[in-house]
C-alpha cells in the first residue's frame, strides 16, 4: 500500500526487511505487538511526509521505477522514454522539473544509495558492486562512490558494515 501510495520501492522494501530482522530476536507476543505497533507508526510517519511532497506525474513515476528496476543494467535516456511513451527531451525536461535534478544524477543518486547497501549488508567486493551496477570499471565506482559519499568503498565499508 505504501509503494502505490507514493513510497519508493526500494525504501519500503528496505524498511520492511529492518522490521524482519528486528522481529527475528524478539520471543514473547508482548514485544512483537509493540514491534509491530512501531512499523505501523513509523510506515505512517513517512507517508505523511510523502504526502506533504510534490507527487510525480504517471511518467515520471514510470521512468523511476524502472531506474530502480533496472539498476543492473546501462539505461538511456531513449529506454526511459520509450517506457513512458514520451520523446527523450520532453521527458528529460519533464524529469528536471518534477524531480529537481537530471535524469543521469538521479541513476548515479539511486546507483551509489544501491552501493551503500551492497557495501553494508554485503561481502561483495569493489569490482563485483561495480560489475553489478553497471560501472565501466572498478575504478571508476570508486572514483565516483568517493565523489558521492566523500569517502572510498573500503572506508565505507569499514565504517558502516552491517550497521542500520
Amino acid at each position: 500500500y505504501c509503494i502505490e501510495g507514493g513510497m519508493e520501492m526500494e525504501e519500503a522494501y528496505n524498511r520492511s526487511d529492518i522490521y524482519i530482522r528486528r522481529i527475528d530476536l524478539y520471543q514473547t507476543e508482548e514485544e512483537i505487538t509493540l514491534l509491530h505497533r512501531e512499523l505501523v507508526e513509523a510506515y505512517a510517519r513517512r507517508m505523511q511526509g510523502i504526502l506533504k511532497k510534490t507527487v510525480y506525474s504517471k511518467p515520471i513515476s514510470l521512468c523511476m521505477d524502472y531506474i530502480y528496476n533496472h539498476l543492473h543494467t546501462k539505461i538511456t535516456l531513449e529506454e526511459l522514454a520509450e517506457q513512458c511513451k514520451l520523446s527523450a527531451p520532453y521527458l528529460s525536461k519533464l524529469f528536471h522539473k518534477e524531480v529537481g535534478q537530471p535524469v543521469s544524477k538521479y541513476i548515479m543518486q539511486k546507483r551509489m544509495d544501491a552501493a551503500e547497501k551492497m557495501l553494508r549488508y554485503t561481502e561483495f567486493t569493489s569490482a563485483e558492486i561495480a560489475n553489478c551496477l553497471c560501472f565501466s570499471s572498478e575504478s571508476h565506482f570508486i572514483h565516483t562512490f568517493k565523489q558521492y559519499a566523500k569517502i572510498t568503498p573500503k572506508e565505507f565499508r569499514e565504517q558502516q558494515f552491517r550497521t542500520k
